[in-house]
């Protein structure tokens, strides 16, 4: 395979091109490898106009991807295939580690079509994607043409050629930032903002702090209340930043990894008692909402009986009236009925007034 490098630079402009996806055969960063399986198992994609480059890998039906600004990327080194070795190598070095994203299962949407999404997710290569500087990928040849490298070039993008006749070293500098100074220096401005000296910690915390800034703006997260989003990229930088931490001082990023971890183990402990104690609170609360009904139908019922006692309890206050009225008219009416009784009754009190007078007139004894 070789490559022309003449006629490439004129008035095209690579930011209208569609994305460019081109299969990989095999992708090494630091220790860990991957073999491409079947087509489309691993993709370099180009996305001209969104400045990104981003490795796709299709695993078990998910894709994971990492992604990278143009600006990120310090060198690319295309190497053409020779007679020993039948795949062309691009060798990217990194100015910072990519962001991690996973596929969200798709959602409907109208017309029966399906949205699909992504979110922030963990470095999937065993840490070395967030380590590791220098990823390298194998192609079958041919597979980068003249086009994608007319396109890295006119990007900006530092492109060394390798193996090339005529061309051993073709840099992007000239008509891709002259193309970056002439749509307006944004671009040149975040290049020179995120590509910051190695030896200089303050400002690679600026640089993601203003990342951090731009991500939370762009996917709308909230700075306060419960923010799932904001969990995520959180998340995210603070991997970043322990992975930058590691890279100067081993033992120190270490340590920070081992209370990383202790703080999740914290959070997801209180997040179960948090959720332990609201279905046990769910749970009480449906007790109680049975007892409360069994115990208002027992109200209710008690209510009714007591009632009926108030019912009796009156009957028998009149049966007890009636009873005490009849018997003091018997009385009455037996007394006014027996003439005898009256006689007697009269015969009795004058023979006591007879008594009465005839006391005083008795003689004593003895005179």
């Amino acid at each position: 395979m070789s490559y022309d490098a003449a006629g490439m630079h004129g008035d095209y402009d690579p930011s209208q091109a569609s994305a460019d996806h081109i299969p990989v055969k095999k992708l090494t960063i630091g220790s860990w490898n991957l073999l491409a399986k079947y087509d489309e198992h691993v993709l370099l994609s180009w996305y001209w106009a969104e400045r990104k480059l981003v490795w796709e890998v299709l695993h078990l039906g998910v894709v994971r991807k990492m992604e990278v600004d143009f600006e990120d990327i310090a060198q690319a080194t295309l190497t053409a295939g020779t007679d020993e070795q039948q795949q062309d190598k691009l060798a990217i070095e990194l100015h910072r580690p990519p962001r991690f994203f996973k596929e969200n299962p798709p959602s409907a949407v109208a017309a029966g079509a399906q949205e699909v999404s992504y979110v922030y997710t963990t470095d999937f290569t065993n840490g070395q994607a967030s380590t590791e500087s220098r990823h390298v990928l194998l192609f079958d040849p041919g597979a980068i043409s003249r086009e994608h490298i007319k396109r890295m070039q006119l990007s900006g993008l530092r492109l060394q050629l390798e193996g090339v006749a005529g061309a051993q070293a073709t840099s992007g500098a000239g008509g891709g930032r002259g193309l970056l100074r002439a749509s307006g220096g944004v671009h040149a401005t975040s290049a020179h903002l995120r590509q910051p000296p190695t030896s200089s910690p303050r400002l690679d915390a600026i640089i993601l702090q203003d990342q951090l800034k731009r991500e939370m703006r762009e996917r709308q997260a909230r700075y306060t209340g419960v923010c799932p989003v904001r969990d995520r990229i959180y998340a995210v930088v603070l991997d970043e930043l322990i992975a930058s931490v590691a890279r100067d001082e081993g033992k120190r990023g270490g340590l920070l990894r081992r209370l990383y971890a202790e703080a999740r183990m914290t959070i997801d402990a209180y997040r179960t008692v948090y959720e332990q104690s609201i279905e046990f609170g769910s749970r009480k609360l449906t007790q109680a909402a049975m007892t409360k009904g069994s115990l208002a139908d027992d109200i209710e019922a008690l209510e009714a009986k007591i009632a009926e006692l108030h019912v009796e309890v009156g009957r028998l206050g009149r049966l007890c009236e009636g009873l005490e009225f009849r018997e003091a008219e018997k009385e009455r009416g037996y007394e006014g009925e027996n003439p005898e009784v009256t006689a007697l009754k009269a015969e009795q009190k004058q023979l006591q007034d007879l008594l009465v007078v005839l006391r005083p007139s008795k003689p004593e004894k003895g005179k």
